[in-house]
C-alpha cells in the first residue's frame, strides 16, 4: 500500500513547536555549556546521534534543571531513534513534570504508532484534538492509525473531511487515492488522480507512482493513461519512459515498452540498452543493433552487440569485432575469446577457432572449448553433419 509516510512531516511540523516551550539562553548570558539548550539545536538540525551525545551531559541532579524540557528533548531523541517504549516514558515523565503543550500528545500517538498500538495512538490524538487546525500531519496520522487498526472507512471519512479544511494541502487527496486502489476503487482512484492532477501542481513522481500503483493493482490501461500525460508534461523524465515500459509489459505489448524506452534513450542514454533486449526478445535484430549502436558506454555496448549477432548468427560481424574487442580489452576475457572461436567454427575456419581456443584458461569456460573441440572434430571427419 502506498500511503505517505508522516513520520518526517510531523518531526518538521512538532519540533519547530517543541523548540519554542522555553527560551533558549544567549551564548552571551551564560557561563558554562548549556546542554539543554545544544541539545535543542541540534534536535532542530536533525542530528539525533550529536543530540542523544549531548543531552547525556545534562546534569539531572541539578535542582534548576527544567525537567519538562528534558524529558521532552529526550522523547524526541528516542522517538527518531526508534527507541518506541523508552520514548513513551520521556514524554509522560515530562506531562507528570508540568509540560502543558498539547504537541506531546502527538509525540505520544508516533510513538505508540512505532509500537503497532493503534487504539493507544488514536486516544493520544483525541487529546491534541485542538491542534489539529494548525497541524495538517495530525489528520495523516489519524487517518494512518484507523487504517492500520482495520477501520478503513474511518481513515476514508478523516482524509475526506481533512481535504476540505486544507484544500492547498495535496498529501490528503493522494492518500485518498492510494487508499482507492488498496480498496479495488479504480474507478474512484481515476477520478481522483485527474482531481489532484487539475488541483495541484503535480510533480513527475506524483504522476509516475500513481501510474505504478495502478500498474500493480493489475490496471496498466489506467497506469498509462496518468503517464502519457507526465510524458506530455516532462518529455525529458526517465522514471516516465520505465514506467510506461513497465505498463505495456503488462499488457504484454513488448515491442510498445521497447518503443517507449527507445523514445526516452534520445534523452537518458541508459536506456537504449534495455530498449535493444526489448527488440532482440521479438526478434526485431535490426532495430536493437539500431539503438545498440547509439549506446555511449562503449563496453556495454560491445557486450550487447557481440550477444546480438550470435543470436541473430551474423558470425562474420562477430569475427569483424575482433579488433574494437582487442582495443577495450574485453577479449582479455575468455567468454569472449570462446565466442570468437565459436563464430570461426561457424564460417568454417575450424584452425582459426582451434587457434583461439588454445588462449582459454578460465574453467568455466574452458569445458565448452572442449565441446567445442569435439564438435570440430566430428565435423571434419563427416563433413556433411556440420
Amino acid at each position: 500500500m502506498r500511503v505517505c509516510l508522516i513520520h518526517n512531516m510531523l518531526s518538521i511540523l512538532i519540533v519547530s513547536c517543541i523548540l519554542t516551550l522555553s527560551t533558549v539562553v544567549r551564548a552571551e548570558e551564560i557561563e558554562k555549556v548549556d546542554y539543554l539548550s545544544l541539545t535543542a539545536l541540534l534536535i532542530k538540525e536533525g542530528d539525533y546521534i550529536r543530540a542523544n551525545e549531548t543531552i547525556d551531559k545534562v546534569n539531572q541532579q541539578d535542582e534548576k534543571l527544567d525537567k519538562k524540557r528534558f524529558y521532552t528533548l529526550a522523547g524526541i531523541i528516542k522517538l527518531n531513534r526508534e527507541m518506541y517504549r523508552e520514548s513513551i516514558i520521556d514524554f509522560k515523565n515530562s506531562i507528570s513534570a508540568g509540560q502543558k503543550n498539547k504537541v506531546l500528545f502527538v509525540y505520544l500517538a508516533q510513538a505508540y504508532m512505532g509500537q503497532k498500538d493503534y487504539k493507544s495512538a488514536l486516544i493520544q490524538l483525541d487529546n491534541a484534538a485542538e491542534l489539529k487546525q494548525s497541524m495538517p500531519g495530525i489528520w495523516i496520522l489519524r487517518s494512518q492509525a484507523y487504517w492500520l487498526n482495520n477501520q478503513k472507512h474511518k481513515a476514508w471519512q478523516v482524509l475526506t473531511v481533512a481535504e476540505k479544511t486544507f484544500p492547498d494541502e495535496k498529501t490528503f487527496i493522494r492518500n485518498r487515492i492510494f487508499y482507492a486502489i488498496e480498496l479495488g476503487l479504480f474507478q474512484q482512484a481515476v477520478l481522483l488522480g485527474k482531481k489532484y492532477i487539475n488541483s495541484h501542481q503535480a510533480a513527475v513522481n506524483d504522476y509516475v507512482s500513481l501510474g505504478d500503483a495502478l500498474r500493480r493493482s493489475g490496471k496498466p490501461e489506467s497506469a498509462l493513461m496518468f503517464l502519457e500525460m507526465a510524458r506530455l508534461s516532462f518529455p525529458q523524465e526517465r522514471n516516465v519512459y520505465l514506467a510506461m515500459a513497465h505498463a505495456y509489459i503488462d499488457m504484454h505489448n513488448t515491442y510498445a515498452a521497447a518503443m517507449m524506452l527507445e523514445q526516452g534513450g534520445a534523452y537518458e542514454n541508459s536506456l537504449l540498452k534495455d530498449a535493444a533486449e526489448l527488440y532482440k526478445e521479438e526478434n526485431d535484430f535490426q532495430r536493437a543493433l539500431f539503438n545498440n549502436s547509439k549506446i555511449v558506454k562503449q563496453k556495454e555496448k560491445l557486450r550487447q552487440r557481440m550477444a546480438l549477432q550470435l543470436q541473430s548468427g551474423n558470425y562474420d560481424q562477430v569475427l569483424a569485432m575482433k579488433d574494437e574487442l582487442l582495443r577495450f580489452r574485453l577479449l582479455d576475457d575468455d567468454t569472449f575469446l570462446y565466442a570468437i572461436a565459436y563464430a570461426h567454427f561457424q564460417v568454417g575456419d575450424y584452425t582459426a577457432a582451434e587457434d583461439t581456443l588454445q588462449q582459454i584458461t578460465d574453467s568455466r569456460v574452458f569445458r565448452k572449448a572442449a565441446e567445442l573441440r569435439k564438435l570440430m572434430a566430428g565435423c571434419e571427419n563427416e563433413k556433411w553433419l556440420c
